[in-house]
């Protein structure tokens, strides 16, 4: 039997999320929603960006969608919300969400030279007595958290408390970034303040409009036929959830990216009615959901949310390389990639959740007893075992893998990179950075890989302090099976 009292509580992060409104926020937005559960939404705060703008009384507005959306996908949850807390209990109501989100700096590129009401709410977010990490989203420019910070510098700067004010900011905020989409961190925020960042260039790509780019395998999780099976009729907020030729329309959206509409289908004939439009924003928050793969711990631990390598001070780059086994690379992108199975099955499970109460009738998390990290020995066999069980009496598939590129027993650092760019919508983006084909000579011995007793042989020529990460997945077997992580870091001696 489990011991109920030793299973892992769930840790909920704490964020802000600052979105533009393009058609991907919208729909990384509704999947947000999904995932509320799961992490502490403090603010939501709307912005502008380079693409998205709601212009001035000079400028025109570009590509802006109103105000009004995320309040009305807001009341969208609140029609599935009923079913939502039957199957977990930590759903925030609707009017909680609806009670933190405010306008911010949305009037043209890049303006950050008024305090507004986001910006406001954001700055006093940094400042509040909550010691936890701050984690602010950035789905669009940086020019509302940018004035935020302006704020809390104009008013300490030159009072005995900036010292302390300062470090506590520094201390407390983090900044997932999905790509510079305007130019106030590079020229504000980074000279002034030491923050810790967290930017996504290039993986995110693989979840927005590239996701064609994808291996046969994981492109059919987002084309039509899975939309259809999975999401598509699936309650009143996924009704939301835009894809390729639906019908919907985005009010104030260019004609050309009008995805819903019928013209789109007939300029983009490689396109199918439900294929799926992107999510370029969703990493960003994945990167915070706690499926026990720790990854909050260190941006180099890797998870959901992708991997990264510290580049520059408290700055982290989505530069870190994973082993692709299929094309026998080391490739950045597989960090992230390498979970897209995982994540899709896991929002289409959730998927269920908004169409019953019934809490047996679908899918949830198998329950696994945390196992703690230890101090092993060089040449030690160390035998791990995993207590498991399903909610729902489903048979349990176990899975154990030593994640090798982030165990400091091997040095990769050597292997050497290429970049390879693709263009997209007049732009150019590194879409792959890849090693040469390398044949795999390494590997951690290990017995009982599916089961739920794993026996592991460290190596003799080990050294102290050198790690082992070793990941247990526990799947339930279904047609939308949820996986239950747990990352275990055998330290050796």
């Amino acid at each position: 039997m489990i011991d109920m009292e030793v299973i892992e509580m769930k840790k909920k992060l704490r964020t802000v999320v600052t979105t533009d409104g393009e058609i991907d926020d919208i729909n990384s937005f509704i999947r947000l929603l999904m995932y509320a559960n799961d992490m502490e939404v403090a603010g939501i705060i709307l912005t502008s960006s380079m693409f998205h703008y709601s212009g001035n009384s000079t400028k025109p507005p570009y590509r802006w969608t109103g105000t009004t959306w995320i309040p009305k996908m807001i009341q969208y949850y609140g029609k599935v919300y009923a079913n939502l807390i039957r199957h977990d209990v930590d759903y925030p109501t609707p009017e909680t969400l609806q009670s933190v989100y405010r306008i911010g700096n949305i009037s043209d590129v890049g303006e950050m030279s008024e305090e507004t009401e986001g910006s406001n709410f954001l700055a006093e977010l940094i400042l509040d007595n909550d010691t936890r990490p701050l984690y602010i989203q950035t789905w669009g420019g940086t020019n509302t958290t940018a004035r935020a910070l302006k704020t809390i510098q104009e008013r300490y700067e030159h009072t005995a408390q900036w010292s302390e004010i300062k470090a506590k900011v520094e201390m407390k905020v983090v900044l997932y970034m999905i790509l510079e989409q305007d130019s106030t961190y590079r020229d504000y925020i980074a000279p002034n303040w030491n923050l810790t960042i967290l930017s996504d260039d290039m993986n995110f790509g693989y979840f927005s409009y590239g996701w064609k780019n994808l291996d046969t395998a994981r492109k059919a999780l987002f084309e039509s036929q899975w939309q259809l099976k999975h999401i598509v009729g699936k309650g009143e907020l996924l009704e939301k959830y835009a894809l390729i030729g639906d019908g919907h329309y985005l009010k104030g959206e260019l004609d050309s990216d009008q995805f819903g509409q019928e013209s789109y289908l007939i300029a983009h004939p490689e396109c199918q009615r439900y294929d799926f439009i992107s999510e370029g924003d969703s990493p960003s928050y994945f990167y915070l959901l706690q499926t026990a793969l720790r990854g909050y711990e260190s941006p180099s631990y890797g998870g959901w949310g992708g991997r990264f390598k510290k580049v520059h001070n408290q700055t982290y780059q989505n530069r870190a390389y994973d082993y692709n086994p299929a094309t026998s690379r080391f490739e950045v992108e597989y960090s992230f990639v390498r979970w897209i199975q995982a994540i899709q099955a896991d929002f289409a499970a959730r998927a269920k959740w908004c169409t019953t109460d019934q809490f047996h009738q679908v899918n949830h998390y198998p329950v696994v007893s945390t196992i703690e990290d230890k101090s092993v020995l060089a040449g030690q066999t160390v035998i791990l075992n995993a207590q498991a069980k399903d909610l729902n009496d489903l048979p349990l598939v176990y899975k154990w893998w030593c994640y090798e590129e982030v165990s400091t027993y091997w040095d990769f650092s050597h292997v050497q990179m290429i970049e390879e760019k693709r263009a997209f919508g007049g732009m150019e983006f590194v879409m792959s950075i890849h090693s040469d084909t390398i044949e795999k000579d390494w590997e951690l011995d290990m017995e009982g890989i599916d089961t739920s007793t794993v026996k592991i042989n460290i190596p003799e020529d080990a050294k102290s302090g050198e790690t082992f990460h070793i990941i247990l997945e526990v799947s339930n077997q279904c047609d939308t099976p949820l996986t239950t992580y747990q990352r275990i870091i055998l330290t050796v001696e």
